[in-house]
């Protein structure tokens, strides 16, 4: 599996999703072996779980240049695969989204591999316009993968649908396998009172996990939270994320006077995590963009109520009214409404948060996910590997890159793309 997001480093959905699906793998018999990029104090070598992880180079290059970033960490990831390759024996390359793209790539022709992609998102998705050179190149290098993939696999349909019609994926290549999410981590009980630093212990607590960017809605919530006061409502709200845009958040706080309302508790580790979802009241996710929302199947396994926008897969995930809340996306009041729905009717909201329990039981579980992903290897990695010449990967080449990273600014520091930005 080559992914420039394993633990510890973890920025978005994918680190998890690697983590748990390999794990899952690997107690199912397969043997799989992570190449992944470094990470500080992370040792190069290592086993986790029952699987091997190998971390590469990628210190050489600043992050804040992160197409120039992402070529080097490309090119260590092909080195070290190749090297691997002549010890152990690989069925098939599994490579997850676009930032691998290159080394899946060229691993899958010099190894003569099938290749299998997971897309988590598109460019075009995150970005809602393909404005600028930046983004055109990377909407070119996601469709240089799916069109070298032997088989895709996106986690909703909505993905599904973009993987078709913005990078002209073949449907008949892509398979839908969810996301999953190991309930039992999260599952600990109701917890009395969250004891976070200036929270009254009387008011009911939203809580909201997520990066902090723009498509996962988080000044929209604030406008709800607004008007939730407006309303006369008791409520604080615990963002937990980082994030290029967490300093204009702060700012936003601050503008609004809402600092005994709203806390920012950052990056946190998986105790701490598990202790905020089971002491707050209900989690909201007020997304404009999400192409699946894992955070969500981790408030449904601690039983807490979900109040979600009506948007990509998370229209998928929740059910209004049977496992949560759905509400019209970048709409305060709709949002606010959808909150006071779940707080104002505490029977209602139980009776959700069971059946979305169920739910996770019977659908999400990473066993399950793991099955579905051993049948698309299986379906996959029996037919010959694509041979099509890959004429369009001249881009990708060292001289083509700087010339391109030199055009946009990158190389100086002007218009760098930073690793946080773009995850």
């Amino acid at each position: 599996m080559l992914t420039w997001e394993f633990p510890p480093r973890i920025i978005g959905g994918i680190s998890t999703h690697v983590y748990h699906l390999s794990r899952a793998l690997v107690e199912k018999g397969t043997s799989v072996r992570v190449i992944t990029c470094d990470f500080p104090n992370a040792p190069a070598e290592e086993i986790i779980d029952g699987v091997p992880v190998s971390r590469v180079d990628s210190g050489r290059v600043p992050e804040s240049n992160f197409l120039l970033w992402i070529y080097h960490l490309n090119s260590q990831m092909i080195s070290k695969a190749t090297e691997l390759f002549e010890t152990e024996r690989f069925d098939l390359i599994h490579a997850h989204d676009w930032v691998v793209g290159r080394a899946a790539v060229e691993l899958k022709n010099r190894l003569g591999l099938p290749l299998i992609s997971t897309i988590h998102a598109t460019e075009i998705g995150r970005g809602g316009s393909l404005d600028g050179e930046y983004r055109r190149k990377v909407r070119d290098i996601e469709r240089l993968l799916v069109e070298q993939s032997d088989g895709i696999i996106c986690c909703s349909n909505y993905i599904l649908d973009h993987i078709q019609h913005v990078l002209g994926a073949v449907k008949t290549k892509i398979r839908v396998i969810a996301n999953g999410v190991e309930s039992s981590r999260f599952n600990g009980g109701r917890q009395p009172q969250l004891i976070l630093t200036g929270i009254s212990e009387d008011r009911k607590i939203i809580l909201c996990v997520g990066r902090i960017v723009r498509e996962k809605g988080i000044f929209t919530l604030l406008d709800a939270l607004e008007e939730l006061r407006k309303q006369g409502k008791d409520v604080s709200l615990v963002f937990v994320g980082e994030g290029p845009l967490k300093e204009d958040l702060v700012k936003e706080v601050l503008r609004r006077k809402l600092s005994d309302r709203v806390k920012l508790a950052g990056f946190v580790d998986e105790k701490k995590l598990v202790s905020l979802y089971n002491s707050s009241d209900v989690f909201v996710l007020a997304s404009h963009y999400e192409p699946f929302g894992m955070v969500v199947l981790e408030a449904m396994a601690s039983r807490i109520p979900v109040v979600v926008s009506d948007v990509g897969g998370l229209s998928e995930i929740v059910e209004d009214g049977i496992t949560g809340v759905k509400v019209l996306a970048s709409d305060p009041r709709a949002l606010a409404e959808g909150i006071l729905r779940v707080l104002n009717n505490p029977e209602l909201a139980e009776q959700m948060t069971e059946n979305a329990y169920r739910v996770v039981q019977e659908r999400y579980k990473w066993d399950l996910i793991a099955e579905k992903t051993l049948k698309a290897y299986r379906t996959d990695a029996v037919k010959p590997p694509s041979s099509t010449a890959v004429e369009d990967v001249e881009f990708l080449s060292a001289p083509a890159l700087v010339q391109f990273l030199l055009t946009i600014g990158a190389t100086n520091g002007e218009g760098a793309v930073s690793a946080g930005e773009i995850a």
